[in-house]
This record gives structure tokens, sequence and C-alpha cells, in this order.
């Protein structure tokens, strides 16, 4: 990094620690600028990594919703077939009536005691025959029932099938758009090199410090008006603060000799004067 962008992180740092400014300076319009960027990355990345999940997800769940429209279907043409034959054994039972009531009338014209035994059992056919017909009936009617709820059934599954369609053209629309955001960033990423020259990791890296200067600095003024405690803070943070020194002192001289580069007319015209 040149030395005059090394001297505005520097002074993103010091500014860190200063209350802050209603007015914003181009360091701090960078950083900004940065941020937003590796928001918006972040924030593709997950849309990316989530359509495809989302698919897979859509495609299980048509898998599963087909399967159970299959069943129903299979349920229909049972409860179909079963209504036939449902009619079928009420048509015997009413045929099995009509030839009881046949053999009543032969009964009755038919001497004692024969003709009043066919007529008992006439009538005992015809009353089993009628209940026969009845339940029948009532089992055709639940049989129908069934298929109409079953056909409603379809009807749902049919319409959550297109649901599921719709989701997973919208999940394939995410994709691309995820991925078409992806190649956009990293065009935005190319223009903010240009226009910053700044590396997108120096920039998180000085967000970071400058977010530990504004606690650490907190930290201090919060020590700092508790007069007993400032022996026991030097002894535990000289062994932090020493190295730190150090490193910004090494920072400093770096800007003021970047100020002070041989290239300057007024650098030239110190070193003539001394």
């Amino acid at each position: 990094m040149s030395a005059p962008r090394r001297r505005r992180w520097i002074d993103v740092l010091r500014r860190a620690a200063e209350p802050a400014s209603a007015t914003e300076t181009p360091a701090d319009i960078d950083t900004a600028l940065w941020s937003a960027h590796g928001e918006a990355q972040r924030a593709v990345t997950e849309a990316a990594e989530g359509a495809p999940r989302l698919m897979d997800a859509v495609t299980r769940q048509r898998a599963s919703v087909e399967g159970v429209s299959e069943r129903a279907g299979a349920m229909a043409a049972h409860a179909e077939g079963l209504t036939l034959a449902a009619t079928r054994v009420a048509d015997l039972f009413e045929r099995l009536s009509v030839i009881a009531l046949n053999a009543g009338l032969e009964g009755a014209r038919t001497p004692e005691p024969q003709g009043k035994a066919l007529l008992l059992v006439s009538e005992e056919i015809r009353t089993h025959a009628a209940r026969g017909a009845d339940a029948t009936r009532d089992l055709v009617a639940v049989v129908e029932e069934m298929a109409a709820e079953t056909s409603l059934l379809r009807g749902e599954l049919t319409s959550v099938l297109m649901a599921a369609d719709e989701t997973g053209g919208s999940a394939r629309t995410l994709g691309d758009a995820a991925v078409r955001a992806g190649v956009a960033l990293v065009d935005v990423e190319k223009h903010l090199r240009r226009a910053t020259g700044i590396d997108p990791e120096v920039a998180r890296a000085v967000a970071l410090a400058a977010e530990h200067a504004r606690g650490l600095l907190s930290a201090l003024s919060t020590l700092r008006a508790t007069t007993p405690a400032r022996p026991l803070l030097l002894g535990a943070l000289r062994p932090v603060l020493t190295p730190l020194s150090r490193l910004l002192g090494e920072l400093g001289d770096e800007g003021r000799a970047g100020e002070a580069s041989p290239g300057s007319p007024q650098g030239d015209d110190g070193g003539a004067s001394s």
C-alpha cells in the first residue's frame, strides 16, 4: 500500500477514537462502500446457496404429492369398482325379494301344511332381502361420498403440484438472479478497487480495528474515572500498549515519510536549507 493511502487509513483509526462528526471524509466513504459491498456479497452468497436447497425441497415435495395423487387416483378407481359391485348386490337382493314374494304367493295357494311352511320361509327371506338391500344402498352412498372426497383431494393435490411448479420456477429465477448479482458484485469490486485504491481485506481489517479502537476508548474512559484503579490499569495494559504504541509510531513515521517524499518540492527545499 502506498504512503498516502496508508495515511488515509491511519486517519480513519485516529478518528475512531474521537467523537462522531457530522461530516464524512473520503476514507469514511470508502470504508462504508466496502462494508456495504461485503454485506451485499454475503447476502448474494446466501441466496445462491439457498436457491438449490429450495429447488431440492420443492422437487422432493412434488414427488411426494405426485405419489399421494396416484394413491388417491387408485382409491377413486377402487371406490368406483366397489360402487358397481355394491349396486349389483343390491340388484340381487331386489331379485331375491321378488322371488320370495312369488314363493309366498305360491305358498298361499298351496294346501296346508306345506303352504304355510312355504309362506313363512318366503316372508323370512323377504325380510332379510330388504335388510340386505338397505345395507347395500347405505354402502353405496358411503362409497360415493368417499369417491367425491377423493375427487376433491385430487383437485387439491393438483393445485399443490401447480404451486410446487411455481415455487420451483421462482427458485430457479432466484438462483439465476443470485448468479447475475454475484457477477455484478465482482464488477463492482473491480470498480471499487480502481476508485478507492484499497483492497477489500484491508478495508475489513481497518473497519475491525476501528471498532476495537472505539471499544478500547470506551473502556479506558470508564477506568480513567476511577482514580484508585489507575496504577493497576497501567500495570495491566503496559504489555499491550507498548507494542501498540510502537506500531502506531511506525505507521506515523511512514505517513510522515510519505508526506516528505524526495519527489516533492517541499522535501527538496527542506533538505537544502538544513
